[in-house]
């Protein structure tokens, strides 16, 4: 009777332990992932021989801050698009629904080249409709799968862990929302704006902005400029309080309207920015003052202020602090925009 026994509680026993083993946890949710890096699945922006009704479109104005930019187009259809002349790779979309507490993890880009645009569906529309929120929690979209989101309820962001997508991520600091605009006669009596813009100043315009950007945005940048000597329109040295605000005044700037400029390096006031080509081309190898000097104006300073010319003795100023931190960014190879990167080399 022993014998017997025993080989049944041996029996008993290993099969308790089985029962009580840990279930596994079930796979993670896959992600979708799309590149956009060849002529098969996008299209490029800023080509040569382009219109200039395109260049300039409305369409085609992007915030500072998503140079990455995802819009809908209808309740099924959304617009991805490459405002820097970089590729990107390993992006995260997110996408926040209103009445939804958190983003979700819309899609995976594995590649998206310079400037490239393309319009997808959604992929719960035809395909999966769980997916991971911000914090990797799960959502189910299946309500949506027959009949989209409501344009009016949607917004879009990027996110990543490459040292390019940190640095484009920075500049969401400003609130700058960039177009290309061709300025000619009547705007123009003194003929100072080139007729015609075209494509390959828009490709270096979109560098130049996004380098000039992440000059404001860096906190070394603001430290140098409050420590610098500047005077107001009156010539009068501005306290630190003033230069705080001189300084928000830039950070908020809504528009610019980008242009570029004959006979002078560059014009500025209101939400209108113009640089010359000689500074679309130089900006990746030397600080040139032309786009710090035209913010001056910009946001109300005259040539009789600092923020626009440095002032004598001392060659003291706005343009001066900016000169400083810019150039030890060259040196040091930190800017999002270099010659190594830039896609098109022929443009410089």
């Amino acid at each position: 009777m022993k014998k017997v026994i025993l080989p049944l509680l041996a029996i008993l026993f290993f099969s308790c332990k089985k029962n009580h083993t840990e279930p596994n946890n079930p796979p993670p949710l896959p992600t979708v992932e799309y590149s956009f890096d060849n002529d098969t699945n996008s299209a490029l922006m800023f080509k040569d021989g382009e219109s200039i009704e395109l260049l300039t479109s409305e369409a085609r104005r992007y915030e500072i801050g998503k140079v990455l930019r995802v819009k809908a187009i209808n309740a099924t259809t959304i617009e991805v698009a490459n405002f820097a002349p970089v590729d990107i790779v390993g992006a995260t979309i997110l996408l926040t629904i209103e009445g939804q507490a958190k983003p979700i993890q819309l899609f995976k880009i594995g590649k998206i080249r310079a400037h490239a645009v393309q319009e997808i569906k959604y992929s719960f529309i035809e395909g999966n409709t769980k997916f991971l929120n911000s914090e990797n929690q799960e959502v189910d979209l299946a309500q949506y799968k027959a009949i989209g989101l409501d344009v009016n309820k949607v917004s879009f962001d990027f996110t990543g862990e490459s040292d390019l997508i940190k640095k484009l991520k920075s500049l969401a600091k400003l609130k700058w929302k960039i177009k290309y605009h061709d300025y000619d006669a009547p705007d123009d009596p003194a003929n100072n704006w080139k007729d015609n813009i075209d494509a390959k100043d828009v490709r270096r315009f979109t560098g130049y902005m996004i380098n000039l950007a992440y000059l404001i945005q860096d906190e070394s940048t603001r430290a140098a400029f409050l420590a610098e000597p500047i005077t107001d329109n009156d010539n009068v040295l501005m306290t630190t309080e003033q230069k705080e605000v001189a300084f928000k005044k830039i950070i908020d700037i809504p528009k610019f309207n980008c242009g570029v400029v004959v006979n002078v390096t560059g014009l500025g006031g209101g939400s209108t920015f113009g640089v010359a080509n000689s500074v679309l081309r130089d900006y990746l190898t030397k600080y040139t003052t032309t786009g710090t000097h035209e913010i001056g104006h910009m946001i109300g300073y005259s040539h009789s202020s600092s923020m626009t010319y440095p002032t004598n003795p001392g060659n003291r100023g706005s343009v001066e602090a900016m000169r400083v931190v810019y150039n030890e960014m060259l040196t040091k190879g930190t800017l999002p925009i270099k010659t190594g990167n830039y896609y098109k080399p022929t443009d410089l």
